[in-house]
């Protein structure tokens, strides 16, 4: 999966309690279109994220 956009801060690698390893972040996606009127609007999307760590 590719995730495109700004991290809005650092990452947080926790272990669970059976030691498995998760990655927490959270990213910022831009976009941007003109409504009705020929207004340019701007939004944020923010995007919570957890990465899973499998030992090989």
């Amino acid at each position: 999966m590719n995730i495109t956009g700004r991290l809005t801060g650092d990452a947080e690698v926790r272990t669970t309690s059976n030691g498995k390893q998760v990655v927490n972040f959270s990213v910022a996606v831009n976009d941007s279109y003109k409504n009705k009127q020929g207004e340019r609007v701007e939004q944020t999307a923010f995007f919570d994220c957890s990465y899973w760590i499998t030992p090989t």
